[in-house]
């Protein structure tokens, strides 16, 4: 009598999300992260600039649009800059002309020469005036599509996330990296200030506060406001 009472109580409890358990495997255990992992792709910046032989030096536009490349480099760009010029055709002189003006310019908004590099490329036809190609690598990060909301019964059924779980998460984590290369390698530490450090540690040996006059400046300022 008191199987027969606890067999329908059995039946309900293997009905419930928690008994599915048992079909899921390792693939179902895996985190948000690895579900939606972050892809880091090595992508190239370019600008272009037309040759024309009627100027003798680049116009206040082009300067203008090397100066928003340049920030950008500074900001996100790796390895050197390569300036490709035009070679072969009607305009070749102008071309490596251009490419001079260019590459001493960019020197001049704090690109090191060592890291402008040049190139060229053959016309395709001797009348055409080509274009200066400026470029450099930078790296993006990237997550999985959001919105698949795909099998949501059935994971339901086995007590596990939804397939979209984490995903936008995972989407604005990508786009706040400031650095994505970061995720491939990371980057190098600077050389430590040796004397900021002995000097730091002789007023910790002697019993002196070891921060700057400035920080206990804003400390006062910010405790009288």
């Amino acid at each position: 009598m008191t199987l027969n009472k606890s067999i329908p109580a059995l039946l309900a409890l293997c009905l419930l999300p928690a008994c599915s358990t048992v079909f899921n495997g390792p693939n179902e255990a895996r985190t948000y992260e690895e579900e939606h992992p972050i892809a880091v792709e090595q992508q190239t910046v370019t600008l272009t600039v037309p040759v024309d032989a009627t100027l003798t030096e680049l116009t206040q536009i082009d300067k203008a649009r090397l100066r928003a490349f340049a920030r950008t480099y500074f900001t996100r760009g790796h390895g050197p800059i390569t300036i490709t010029a035009p070679s072969g055709g009607q305009f070749d002189f102008q071309g490596q002309s251009m490419a001079a003006d260019l590459r001493q310019e960019l020197n001049n908004l704090g690109v090191d020469w060592q890291l402008l590099k040049g190139a060229t490329y053959r016309q395709s036809g001797f009348s055409e005036q080509g274009e200066v190609i400026i470029s450099f690598s930078n790296y993006v990060a990237t997550a999985s599509e959001c919105g698949d909301w795909s099998e949501e019964i059935e994971r339901r059924f086995r007590n596990i996330p939804a397939k979209n779980f984490g995903c936008f998460a995972q989407q604005n984590l990508a786009a706040m990296i400031a650095d994505p290369r970061d995720l491939v390698e990371p980057t190098a530490l600077g050389d430590s200030d040796a004397a900021r450090s002995a000097n730091v540690y002789e007023k910790f040996v002697q019993g002196e506060p070891t921060s700057s006059q400035s920080d206990e400046t804003i400390d006062i300022q910010a405790s009288e406001q």
